[in-house]
């Protein structure tokens, strides 16, 4: 277990990853609604070049997410109890997801429900007639929708909790090296044998594609963290993990292009996957080089990403319901539904969520406000010895 200074220090740029991969959810899921993928909000027309780069970055996203989660809970199991530990992330994940659940997500099946003419009353009606029938979704109108990482995050950490003990009582002495590039073999293993039987749902039942994927990433952090020096050597090694990530992209394209990997194909899946470890990698690496520090906007970011995170898809489907139906062009509607969110959320959080202790709490967020703090003294000294 860490003690002393070690203790005190805080890795500022897995927070600045966590608040720019949240930010740029909100670009993917305007995207959603203009790429014809049958999400819950569409609009007539699509943007046929939207679909490449939603794909990467639905590739992406998600993984970077759920490795600095892993990492956070190794951090944040070096100075609590079990018990605490455990009391925290219920407060932090269980009951944001079961007030999302009631207050958040309704309105979204509400507006889908209206745009795919399956209601035509008031959503107060809807609710009491079909939310509250807690009837799951697609058939009823209960879910968890986006809220589906927050409750996954917690069933990790029931689940992985024995090992994570264990591996903090041991503490396997490794040492960052090579091997770090092929752990993206078994998330693409993952993928080829499991996809095929158990598509992508979110529904935590019967989705083992994608909850074996996750967890093995939350796992893949949550060791890293544990790896004496492992983000500096991630950030040493940070441009062959980007000349790596950049090869797999374009061996990908020239091998789909020219026909000997098909899209969905088991080779798919495994080189997709490898794709997305060396990114990551490249995130975690240049994101040690360049984003050791705090500011304001980081301070404030902190607190805000994870309320934005609960609110954000709502908003964009509200909005989007309301202005697909204007004559616009596709791209005209993208950035209003993009610009709209992104500042209605912001008045949401500022305006009332950070102010209220019951939000805050329903929000997962701690009951006061974080004061503002300088850089740590370890981190200025982190980047001064990387950069020498």
């Amino acid at each position: 277990m860490l003690t002393g200074n070690a203790l005190k220090e805080r890795y500022d740029f897995l927070d600045w990853l966590r608040v720019i991969a949240i930010f740029v959810l909100f670009f993917f899921h305007t995207g959603m609604i203009f790429v014809g993928w049958g999400w819950h909000i569409v609009n007539n027309q699509t943007i046929p070049s939207l679909q490449w780069p939603m794909d990467i970055a639905h590739r992406l996203r998600m993984p970077l997410l759920f490795v600095i989660a892993g990492a956070g809970m190794w951090f944040a199991l070096q100075r609590r109890s079990t018990g605490k530990f455990l009391k925290e992330r219920t407060i932090k994940l269980l009951l944001p997801l079961i007030a999302g659940m009631f207050l958040i997500v309704p309105p979204q099946i509400y507006y889908e429900r209206l745009l795919r003419g399956q209601w035509s009353g008031s959503y107060l009606a809807f609710y009491a007639q079909r939310v509250l029938q807690f009837i799951p979704y697609p058939t009823g109108d209960f879910s968890w929708h986006h809220l589906w990482f927050i409750l996954y995050l917690y069933v990790y950490v029931l689940v992985l909790l024995p090992v994570m003990l264990w591996w903090r009582r041991v503490t396997p002495p490794l040492a960052p090296g090579v091997w770090l590039y092929a752990l993206g073999v078994p998330l693409g293993l993952n993928e080829a044998l499991l996809k095929p039987l158990f598509p992508e749902a979110h529904t935590l039942v019967s989705d083992w594609y994608i909850f074996n994927h996750y967890l093995l990433l939350t796992a893949y952090g949550y060791v890293m963290a544990s790896i004496p020096g492992v983000w500096k050597w991630l950030s040493d090694h940070r441009r062959w993990s980007l000349a790596a990530g950049i090869a797999s992209f374009a061996l990908l394209i020239l091998l789909f292009n020219v026909g000997v990997i098909a899209h969905g194909s088991a080779a798919d899946g495994i080189g997709a996957n490898i794709f997305t470890w060396f990114w990551m990698m490249v995130f975690l690496g240049y994101g040690y080089r360049h984003l050791s520090f705090a500011n304001p906007l980081l301070i404030w970011a902190r607190e805000a990403s994870y309320p934005v995170y609960i609110l954000h898809q709502t908003v964009i489907v509200m909005l989007g319901y309301y202005i697909i139906q204007y004559p616009w062009t596709p791209w005209t509607k993208y950035f209003v539904v993009l610009s709209l969110s992104m500042g209605a959320c912001f008045v949401l959080y500022e305006g009332s969520v950070r102010r209220f202790a019951a939000l805050r709490l329903v929000f997962g967020m701690k009951s006061q406000p974080a004061r503002h703090r300088a850089v740590s003294a370890l981190a200025r000294r982190a980047v001064r010895d990387d950069m020498q």
